[in-house]
C-alpha cells in the first residue's frame, strides 16, 4: 500500500490537533481564534502568494512555493474548522476533473449557488 500523500498525513495531524486541542500548537491557536483569525490568515497567505509571484522571476522561485505551502496549511485548518476533510475537496476537484471551468462556473449561477 503506497504511504499517504504528505498533505493527508498533514491533514491528520490537523484533525488530531482539532480533538486533542494541545495548549502549544500553532493549528490550535488558529482553530481557537474560529473562522475570523483561521480566514484572516488564509487572505493574508493569499495575498503573499501573489505579491511573490510578482517578483521577478529569479526572485520569485522559492517564494511562491513557500507562500503557496502556508496558504495550503491554513486552507486545510479552515477544512477542518468546518469539519470538512481533505478528501471532500479531492472528491470536488474529482467532480469538475475534464469539465470546462467557464461550462462549470455557468452551471453553478443556473442552480443559483452562487460562488466565484
Amino acid at each position: 500500500m503506497p504511504e499517504p500523500s504528505i498533505l493527508s498525513r498533514l491533514m491528520e495531524v490537523i484533525h488530531r490537533r482539532k480533538a486533542d486541542r494541545p495548549r502549544d500548537s500553532y493549528t490550535t491557536q488558529l482553530l481557537n481564534g474560529g473562522i475570523e483569525r483561521i480566514g484572516a490568515k488564509v487572505v493574508e497567505e493569499a495575498k503573499e502568494v501573489v505579491e511573490a509571484a510578482g517578483q521577478a522571476p529569479e526572485a520569485s522561485s522559492g517564494d511562491v512555493i513557500h507562500e503557496a505551502a502556508d496558504l495550503v496549511y491554513h486552507l486545510l485548518v479552515l477544512l477542518a474548522y468546518c469539519d470538512r476533510d481533505l478528501s471532500d475537496l479531492e472528491a470536488e476537484l474529482a467532480r469538475r476533473f475534464g469539465v470546462c471551468g467557464l461550462e462549470e462556473k455557468a452551471a453553478r449561477g443556473r442552480a443559483g449557488t452562487g460562488g466565484s
